[in-house]
């Protein structure tokens, strides 16, 4: 009996590209697979197909609708909550975008490679080349230099990827799969493995991914480890509170013990010393006690509350 597998897509808008991601869906893995189940889990649409979607013999659909926009990678983890609570038969779950930048003919290769692991490792796909603009390009970069500055983790891979089903009620019970996919994989510290793709163009129009969206994007992946950013900034302002206690003692030396101060000179820079002292103390306090009081508030896992957001 061959392996049934089902794919978690989210959708916004996106109804022609969809068509053009299911017929390639079928194209690619229907040789393969006595049933493929596809979820689409469809973000608020504004806009709906104007004609029924056209659906190969071996695929089921579900779609989920939301009735709020959630966005993109909190739709993922509803499809996936969906996908477990309905019991789905499918010894793995692919999630991948609709827009065909995410191309159907690597799901074999995401099969072949976790059926090889003896680890139940969730496959991700390592990007070789990107399509998108340089200014866009330059930017990840960035984005993926201060992921590692600020969490001390590396991230080189997106939402594509290949979760066997034991890995499943580990997601969707994890509170930080509601921000970010990716990066709560990691801290998570759920095996993972990667293999080299390249990411293909859209079907059609323009990809919604932005540089708002980018930033936003960056933003709820640094979220999931907002901990271990509060300690680095503590300890790096710190650093800056001893740097500035060691200047504001050299100023008074130089101003009392010296004959190199200037009138005026040596008081406008310990005033100046003294308030970036005090900024930063109360911006630590600042951090400390807003954190500390998110922490009182009860953890809700995605699984308890995800049927809220879908229409019923």
């Amino acid at each position: 009996m061959k392996n049934k597998v089902t794919i978690v897509t989210p959708v916004y808008n996106d109804w022609k590209c969809l068509e053009y991601l299911i017929q390639d869906i079928n194209t690619s893995l229907a040789s393969k697979f006595d049933a493929i189940n596809l979820v689409v889990v469809n973000d608020c649409s504004v806009e709906l197909p104007i004609m029924p979607i056209e659906i190969p013999k071996k695929i089921t659909y579900s779609q989920v609708d939301l009735v709020l926009n959630v966005g993109h990678q909190r739709a993922i983890l509803i499809g996936l909550c969906y996908c477990y609570e309905q019991q789905i038969d499918s010894e793995f779950i692919i999630v991948m975008d609709s827009d065909g930048e995410d191309n159907p003919k690597y799901i074999n290769h995401f099969i072949d490679q976790a059926n090889s692991s003896s680890k139940g490792q969730i496959i991700f796909a390592n990007r070789s080349k990107r399509s998108e603009s340089l200014t866009f390009k330059l930017f990840y970069f960035l984005y993926k230099k201060a992921f590692r500055l600020l969490t001390g983790s590396s991230i080189s891979f997106g939402n594509f990827s290949c979760i066997p089903k034991s890995s499943l009620s580990k997601i969707c019970n994890n509170p930080s799969f509601w921000n970010h996919y990716s990066a709560s994989v990691i801290k998570s510290k759920l095996p993972y493995d990667l293999i080299i793709t390249e990411r293909s163009k859209r079907y059609f129009g323009v990809s919604k991914m932005n540089f708002n969206s980018l930033i936003l994007h960056g933003l709820s992946s640094l979220s999931v480890y907002i901990e271990s950013i509060i300690i680095r900034v503590l300890k790096l302002s710190f650093l800056i509170f001893i740097l500035m206690i060691i200047i504001g003692v050299s100023v008074l030396s130089i101003k009392y013990f010296s004959e190199y101060a200037i009138p005026g000179w040596a008081t406008n820079v310990f005033g100046f010393i003294f308030n970036l002292l005090i900024t930063v103390l109360l911006f630590n306090l600042l951090i400390i006690l807003t954190h500390l009081n998110n922490r009182n508030k009860p953890i809700t896992k995605p699984i308890d509350f995800y049927k809220q957001i879908i229409k019923q």
